[in-house]
């Protein structure tokens, strides 16, 4: 089964057995982002929209938010979740990878989402050329560490494509040309955020 079939098939159960991504935690994620009033926000992998209420709360009724992911179902149930959120969300279908992603942002966040990426350096460098804003940051978050995520991915992923501490990861995206720092590490969070 390949990867889009594989969240398809999910989507309806996911919100059923996702447990890291509590209000609190997310709340604690997005307060490291600094994401402010009437500002772009752009999700990436967007999944069944677990951040997008929250989102919405920081950048109010006069900011934006594109939710992207290359799941139909995933997007459905995301849309059926906060077919009532303000400001209601653009979804788009796409596979952020491969296809063109409409407009600047100030803040592209990939939530869960980079040990998915298949070229991860040549798709930050797209996001970063065509879609970050003056001052932007592209943020790679997770509400755990690397151990949990890579438990989940062994058995699909070789070793060299698990996913990296935060440190790690920082320093192969600098060494890469990006302004990556660490923002929080731990068993809890893992944040690194990519500055223009």
């Amino acid at each position: 089964m390949d990867e889009r079939s594989f969240f398809d098939e999910l989507s309806s159960t996911w919100d059923d057995n996702e447990i890291l991504s509590t209000p609190e935690k997310i709340r604690e994620i997005l307060s490291f982002i600094e994401i402010q009033k009437n500002e772009d926000v752009l999700d990436l992998g967007t999944g069944t929209g677990v951040l997008l209420p929250y989102i919405a709360e920081k950048i109010g009724k006069q900011g934006k938010i594109t939710a992207v992911d290359f799941s139909v179902g995933m997007l459905e149930r995301a849309r059926e979740k906060f077919n009532r959120l303000e400001p209601f969300p653009e979804f788009l279908n796409k596979d952020f990878e491969k296809e063109k992603i409409p407009g600047t942002y100030d803040h592209i966040l990939l939530y869960s989402v980079y040990p998915h990426l298949q070229q991860p350096i040549a798709t930050l460098n797209k996001l970063y050329r065509e879609n970050l804003k003056v001052n932007g940051d592209i943020i790679i978050a997770f509400p755990c560490g690397p151990d949990f995520i890579n438990n989940i991915h062994k058995e699909r992923h070789s070793e060299s494509e698990l996913l990296p501490s935060a440190t790690k990861l920082a320093s192969i995206l600098s060494q890469a040309g990006f302004k990556a720092e660490v923002i929080a590490e731990s068993k809890e969070i893992y944040l690194i955020k990519i500055k223009r």
